[in-house]
C-alpha cells in the first residue's frame, strides 16, 4: 500500500474516533440535562408552591423554562421554594420582589378562573338556554322564566363584585 493512502486512513479513523468521543460527551451532558429537568417537573407537578412560584415567573419572564433555564428547590415546607440556580443567559434572574408580587397576580389569576368555573358549572346548560328562548318566541315564557330564575340565584350566589 501506498504510504499516502495509510495516512488517510489513519486520518479519517482518527476523525471518526473523534465524532464518537464527541458525540458520547454531549450525550452525556444531555442526559444530565434531561434529569434536571425531568426532577424539576416532578417537584413542580407535586407541589403547589413550586408551581405558583414557576407560574410567576413565567409571568415576569415567558420565555424561560424550569430546569433548563433555572432550578427550584423546596427542601423545607416550612419555607418557600427558592431559586437555586438561574442559567438563563439572555433574562436577568427575577428578585424575590418581583417573584412575591408576580405570585400575588398568580393567585388573583386563580381566583378569578375558580370563580368562573363555580359559576358556569351552575348555569342552565346553553341547550337549556336556547330551548327555553324558543319556547318564548313560540308563546311559552315559563321555561324562560325558569331558566332566567336560575340564572338570577347563580349571580346572586357569585356576584361578580366578590373577586
Amino acid at each position: 500500500m501506498d504510504r499516502g493512502v495509510i495516512n488517510i486512513v489513519v486520518l479519517v479513523l482518527l476523525l471518526v474516533c473523534f465524532w464518537i468521543f464527541f458525540l458520547w460527551k454531549n450525550s452525556h451532558k444531555l442526559n444530565d440535562v434531561i434529569k434536571v429537568v425531568a426532577r424539576q417537573h416532578h417537584l413542580i407537578r407535586h407541589d403547589e408552591r413550586v408551581r405558583a412560584v414557576c407560574r410567576a415567573i413565567h409571568l415576569i419572564n415567558p420565555n424561560v423554562s424550569a430546569g433548563t433555564d433555572y432550578v427550584i428547590s423546596h427542601d423545607d415546607p416550612a419555607r418557600d421554594p427558592v431559586i437555586t440556580e438561574w442559567k438563563a443567559d439572555n433574562a436577568p434572574c427575577p428578585t424575590e420582589e418581583q417573584i412575591q408580587h408576580a405570585l400575588a397576580e398568580v393567585e388573583s389569576r386563580y381566583h378569578e378562573e375558580e370563580y368562573a368555573q363555580m359559576r358556569r358549572a351552575e348555569y342552565p346548560s346553553i341547550e337549556e338556554q336556547l330551548e327555553a328562548a324558543y319556547e318564548a318566541r313560540n308563546g311559552n315564557p315559563g321555561m324562560q322564566a325558569m331558566v332566567d330564575e336560575k340564572i338570577r340565584l347563580v349571580r346572586e350566589k357569585y356576584p361578580k363584585s366578590d373577586i
